[in-house]
């Protein structure tokens, strides 16, 4: 039993250097992940076929799934506890991503930041912008790269829909316009449908349209007005939101009641920019003249789900150096979480 153990220790260290990695770059940034949930094993399997990435470590509550979790990704360490993996001195970790539940992401991004750890954490970032404040202060004083998992601003479509909006192929942008309908089953795991997780569907995959609103209207809406529903679960369930900023307007729809086409488009006074469903994930959208005549297609392939153009981006932040990315912004994601404020303060 002791040799047994001996050659498991020494392979799981093994397993912390490149030589002894399969497929992987020298130089590959070392990834460790807290929370090994259903998006975690989606964001791992992305890390997986990336040949810049590897994974050295990751942690949950329970040792044995920690375990197995490492044993399908990367075959790094395994840890029974956040802490544990944050005090190993052992771990040797360029970024680590969180994928616990968003009542916990702040207190989980401020571990990692304290024990010297750059951080990209899965939307949410937080749950309020009071929140958020304090921890970009703290990435700041540390000099830490942090970054919210906002994939959408990372995709190709998304990038070209803002390169079309600055070359002035829309004209003026006049209105921004997304809706988001979603069916969810009742579960209490999920936090759209439990309230002291931080439900309802705002909190949840509502995020995407308020960020996707704020990035274009550039910042907090001067003015916002709802219209909203909860459900049986006493949680935010429907919401028909109205904002503007600097004379642009944006329309959004959010439901977890019904299936919908989940469309966003942004309008201009020369033709407009239709994201296709889902407009969080998709890989086409369609440029438009005036007169709804279609100009162009934009189409690009994804390998990971998409997954890949987002750990492209912290990769290429964290190799130059940068303590931010440009393209999610934690200015914006704190935009975000100031317009949701802003809607939950009008309850």
């Amino acid at each position: 039993m002791r040799i047994e153990k001996a050659v498991k220790a020494l392979e799981k260290r093994l397993y912390q250097f490149p030589l002894f990695y399969p497929g992987k770059n020298p130089d590959a940034v070392r990834w460790a992940i807290m929370g090994l949930g259903n998006m975690a094993e989606v964001f791992a399997s992305a890390l997986d076929v990336d040949k810049r990435s590897r994974i050295v470590g990751v942690a949950s509550r329970s040792l044995s799934k920690a375990q197995k979790f490492a044993s399908r990704h990367g075959r790094g360490r395994a840890y029974g506890s956040y802490q544990e993996m944050l005090s190993d001195p052992g771990l040797n970790a360029d970024v680590i991503y969180i994928a616990t539940p968003a009542r916990l992401h702040a207190e989980h991004i401020r571990m990692c930041l304290e024990s010297g750890k750059s951080v990209l954490c899965e939307k949410p970032i937080g749950l309020k912008g009071s929140e958020l404040e304090p921890l970009m202060a703290l990435a700041r004083e540390k000099g830490l790269f942090l970054m919210e998992g906002m994939w959408m601003k990372c995709l190709p479509t998304f990038r070209k829909a803002k390169q079309w909006l600055e070359d002035g192929r829309i004209g003026q942008l006049e209105l921004v316009r997304v809706d988001f309908y979603k069916r969810e089953r009742v579960d209490t795991d999920r936090a759209v449908f439990n309230e002291k997780a931080g439900g309802g569907v705002l909190g949840d995959f509502g995020i995407y349209a308020l960020a996707f609103v704020t990035a274009f209207l550039g910042g907090v809406p001067e003015l916002v007005r709802k219209e909203k529903r909860n459900s049986f679960a006493n949680v935010d369930a429907d919401w028909q939101i109205f904002a503007e900023r600097n004379g642009i307007r944006a329309f959004v729809n959010l439901s977890s009641d019904f299936d919908g086409l989940s469309k966003a488009a942004l309008i201009g006074d020369k033709g407009s920019i239709e994201w296709d469903s889902q407009f969080n994930r998709t890989n086409r959208i369609v440029l438009y003249d005036e007169r709804g005549v279609r100009q162009e297609v934009f189409e690009a392939g994804y390998k990971s789900q998409g997954f890949e153009f987002e750990i492209e981006e912290v990769n290429r932040c964290l190799k130059n150096g940068l303590r931010q990315s440009e393209c999610v912004s934690l200015a914006e994601s704190l935009a975000a979480l100031q317009l949701m404020d802003a809607l939950r303060k009008q309850d």
